[in-house]
């Protein structure tokens, strides 16, 4: 945690291939930042009252009429409520159609056995909030590189983010937020190798760096 001169609440730092879990309040801003530049983030952000309650990718593209949000987007739950609004992008593109990484994915087809694993990641540290048999929810994927082309392909390519770049939320109601830094490294999710994410709440946006007040 900084000092209180700093203006962040919190600040914690996700290594490469594993997740944490942290607490935002309502009307707090949240950053994820790309420390080294090219690497994903899943991202879930669950109702801090009712873990059924949760961001729901498949109800935002409804929401917003788009697969791709943007600056001044409010996001939304699986039961269409806000829970986060994107006040700053230095990347403006992510992904919101790919479920987190599991083991079977890794197995199936890339012949991989134990390899680490979003899902599991999400799973390991929501023990410690009671999460118990709960299906994992679709994550937001933080600065994932991918595109549908007009046939319909999904193509997937090197993330574009910059060390230090960064997107931040507000949030529109108390939160449990989870970032899992991807350790896809057998497709081009991964970059040129699984780096650390950053997370940094603040009371007030400006403590987060070039964001509007």
């Amino acid at each position: 945690m900084s000092t209180p001169e700093s203006g962040i609440a919190d600040r914690l730092t996700v290594p490469g291939a594993h997740a944490r879990a942290f607490k935002v309040a309502r009307g707090q801003y949240l950053a994820v930042i790309d420390v080294k530049g090219g690497q994903c983030g899943d991202f879930w952000a669950i109702d801090a009252a009712n873990l059924d309650h949760f961001l729901s990718p498949p109800h935002t593209w409804i929401h917003l009429g788009r697969i791709q949000p943007r600056v001044g987007d409010t996001l939304v739950t699986n039961r269409r409520a806000p829970v986060l609004t994107i006040v700053a992008d230095d990347v403006g593109w992510h992904d919101m159609l790919a479920p987190a990484c599991d083991k079977q994915r890794y197995e199936i087809y890339y012949g991989v056995t134990g390899h680490r694993n979003c899902q599991d990641n999400f799973l390991e540290v929501m023990a410690d909030h009671a999460w118990g048999n709960r299906l994992v929810p679709q994550p937001f994927n933080l600065f994932m590189n991918s595109f549908v082309e007009d046939d319909g392909t999904m193509i997937i390519r090197d993330p574009i983010s910059r060390p230090g770049d960064k997107i931040v939320m507000r949030a529109e109601m108390d939160l449990i937020g989870v970032v899992s830094a991807c350790p896809m490294d057998l497709n081009p999710v991964g970059g040129t190798g699984i780096t650390d994410l950053e997370i940094a709440v603040a009371d007030h946006p400006e403590a987060l760096g070039d964001v509007p007040g």
